[in-house]
This record gives C-alpha cells, structure tokens and sequence, in this order.
C-alpha cells in the first residue's frame, strides 16, 4: 500500500514538474514578445511528421468505413495504427486518392507488446494490451502489421472526415518544410520562427534553413518540442532520416513587426 502510494506521489510530482516547465517557458516567451524582444530558445526537439498515404503502408487487414459520406476500403493500419492518421493527423488514400484526416474518438495509443506493452506514448499505465486485441478482433482486426506496435485503445469510436488537403489546426494547408506542429502554450499558433538546424548534414534539404509558421498542433507535442511537415509519402520520411531524423535543435521567436503608422 505504501508502495502504491508512493509510486502516485511521484507520478503527481513529474506531472507538476512539468507543466511548471511548460508554464514558465510560456511566460519567458510571451513576456518577451509582449516586448517586442526576439527570444532565442536553445536545444528544442525536433521530429518530422509527413502525409501517409494506404497505398504505401504496410499492413495486410481492411476495414470498410464510411467518411464524410463515401465508402472506403481502407487497412486497419492507415486508420487505427501508430504509423497511420490517426498518429501523423492526415493521411491521403493514394498518390492522387483523398485526404483523410482523423478527428479523434480512438482514445490513447497502447503498446501492444513488449516492456511497455498497455501504456501509452508517456509510459502511464493504459490497460492490458490483450483487452484492446479484443476490442480489435471484434471488427476483424487480428494482424497488426504496420501498426508499429501502436494501437488506438478504442477503434470503433475513431472519428475521421474527408478533407482538401493536410490542413492543420490553424485551419491552414500545411506546406512542407515550411509548416511546424507546436504545444500552443508554449509557441502562439500563427508564430514565425526560425530554426537552426546544428550541424551540415542536418540541412540536406535547403527549404530547411529559414522560417517556419507555427500552423498545427498534436497530442504528443509538449513544451520544447516542435514537428515538422516533411511532405506526402514514404519518400518525405526517407528525406528526414537522411538529413538527420529527429534532433535538437535552436530556434528563434521575433515578435510581429507593428506598423507605427496605422
């Protein structure tokens, strides 16, 4: 019982932590701002987020599923799987197919098998990984290839809609290598920055040098931690992991510029 008791006390200390982190590095920001300071914020991590298309992901097992009105035949992977929509937030049926976009309902990601197997991305305590097998199976699901290990806890409340293109929460087409995802409460939606990527052979791809616009957001993206669109396709993704994958990186906030005459 002690144990038990314990283990909560330090579970409510990390999340105290932080949020404190978040809170004052969104103070620092915005007071800064407010100023009309630039703000420089060093050693932020950076992992890229791309458009997925079914064609191109892995997975044997579909699922025949009613979006926005039209029929589709779409793999259990693309839908439900922590490689597909529901992780990268859209994803497109094909090369020229329809925009998909996942709007939630589905729950956390549980992992499936190993260590961790029946926690979510930030390792709490989720619930068994047979119970969500289970749910699965109860809609045909029963091979997860492609899901990398990741499932959506509850696939048959997961909502999706057909959309134009990979629109992020700004309501904004994403442009690749132009758009970020970032934790609100900690960069301002809409916000230009500039991103120094370290070193040479994080700078493959020459769109990366320069300003990006803070135009989407997600769930797994916390504090001094920012995403970025890389594109449609397998291809995108092999792009960023031949300039470097995910990294550190230093970025630079300038505050809006006002015009004095108006």
């Amino acid at each position: 019982m002690k144990e038990q008791t314990y283990f909560k006390l330090m579970k409510l200390r990390i999340r105290a932590s932080l949020i404190l982190c978040v809170i004052t590095g969104y103070l620092t920001v915005n007071t800064h701002l407010s100023f009309g300071k630039p703000v420089l914020i060093r050693n932020v991590y950076a992992t890229g987020y791309y458009c997925v298309y079914n064609s191109q992901i892995e997975g044997s097992q579909t699922i025949n599923e009613t979006i926005s009105n039209d029929n589709y035949t779409l793999k259990a992977s693309f839908l439900f799987g922590g490689r597909g929509i529901a992780m990268q937030g859209s994803g497109r049926t094909g090369p020229a197919g329809d925009y998909i976009k996942y709007t939630g309902g589905g729950g956390f990601f549980v992992r499936l098998t190993g260590p961790s197997a029946g926690r979510n991305l930030d390792g709490l305590w989720i619930e068994n990984p047979d119970v969500v097998r289970q749910r699965y199976a109860r809609i045909g699901i029963t091979d997860f290839t492609g899901f990398g290990n990741l499932a959506l806890r509850y696939p048959q409340k997961a909502k999706f809609c057909k959309t134009s293109s990979f629109i992020g929460s700004s309501g904004h087409t994403l442009t690749a290598w132009k758009s970020i995802s970032i934790d609100p409460d900690f960069i301002p939606l809409g916000q230009v920055i500039e991103i120094n990527f370290k070193n040479e052979n994080n700078s493959l791809n020459a769109e990366s040098q320069g300003n990006f616009v803070a135009e989407d957001t997600g769930s797994a993206i916390k504090g001094k931690h920012i995403e970025i669109y890389l594109g449609e396709s397998e291809k995108a993704l092999e792009q960023w992991t031949q300039s470097g994958s995910n990294r550190r990186v230093d970025i630079l906030i300038t505050p809006p510029t006002v015009d004095e005459s108006l």
